[in-house]
């Protein structure tokens, strides 16, 4: 895929009438499908290991308690609605071969607008929630994308604006005094918006332009979800989950530690969200892979 695009830019510059180098390309191309196509199956199953490792754990936690009886109010009705502070840094892996980090100093400078919470309703063993992120950041810093000795071409801007929804169903098939465990599955949407600002120099030609790309990205997804619990009023929640569809690869991960007053919980935690782009993705053509890492803080509320 990669080598796809810059073959592209090459020959804008005259560099593909070579046969020699052709011939180079091609075995090039041909390991590089190799390696494609074993990532593409090695990345989904390290999810999927590390989904049936935190299951097992669970469950190994959670057997002594099976047979407990359910306790009163288990089925009554209760929404939650939780605003999180997310400190991500975001890595951006482009079509180039090119690495583009905003550190999140750099983005609390240069964010625009965020918005990050969940919302949810839950009765019984089933719980119906969605997750809802907005940014819009614009970056200014100059990125080298392509440099030889004819042709030189640089990133000196980006603007990237992500609508980041994920609708799931839970259901807790384990549910003890040490450990809450349900198993999810629901979707995540991805609408990713990207406009650039480049200085491109040809021979003695400099030329500067500007792009936006923007599309949609629907992945089913199926994980786990719930908390452990700890003395007192103290808890650990995570969840994890992995899936595919419109882009090869989504997953995300979370684990940290709360405490609950009453109807409000406060919690301290580690998350961290990607995709794995192809062709005519959301990240068009620019971005490969987009990796949304960093701690979080969550404050929920039960009514």
């Amino acid at each position: 895929m990669k080598i796809n695009r810059n073959s592209e830019i090459l020959s804008k510059i005259g560099f593909e009438n070579n046969s020699i180098r052709a011939r180079k390309e091609a075995l090039i191309m041909s390991a590089s499908a190799m390696c494609c196509g074993l990532n593409r199956y090695y990345r989904p199953a390290k999810g999927f290991l590390l989904l049936a490792f935190i299951v097992l754990i669970s469950l190994t936690s959670a057997l002594p308690a099976l047979a407990e009886e359910e306790t009163p109010g288990q089925n009554e009705l209760e929404f939650f609605l939780q605003f999180n502070l997310w400190a991500p840094d975001i890595k951006i892996e482009t079509t180039f071969d090119k690495d583009i980090k905003i550190d999140i100093d750099e983005i609390v400078e240069n964010l625009e607008l965020a918005y990050m919470g969940t919302f949810g309703a839950s009765k019984g063993k089933w719980t119906f929630l969605a997750d809802v992120i907005y940014l819009n950041l614009d970056h200014s810093d100059n990125y080298t994308l392509v440099d030889n000795p004819l042709a030189r071409l640089d990133l000196t801007d980006i603007e990237l604006t992500a609508w980041i929804a994920t609708p799931m169903v839970v259901y807790n098939v384990l549910e003890s005094d040490q450990v809450t465990l349900g198993l999810l599955a629901g979707a995540r949407y991805l609408h990713l918006k990207v406009e650039t600002e480049t200085t491109q120099r040809i021979l003695l030609t400099t030329t500067e332009s500007s792009d936006s790309n923007s599309g949609d990205a629907w992945n089913g997804i199926v994980g786990v979800r719930g908390h452990i619990n700890l003395p007192g009023k103290w808890y650990m929640p995570y969840f994890f989950d992995v899936g595919t569809g419109d882009t090869e690869l989504t997953w995300q991960a979370f684990a940290g530690i709360a405490y609950k007053f009453n109807q409000i919980g406060l919690s301290l935690g580690y998350r961290h969200l990607e995709w794995e782009l192809d062709d005519g993705d959301a990240g068009g053509d620019l971005i490969d892979q987009l990796y949304i890492s960093g701690p979080m803080i969550g404050i929920k509320y039960w009514f």
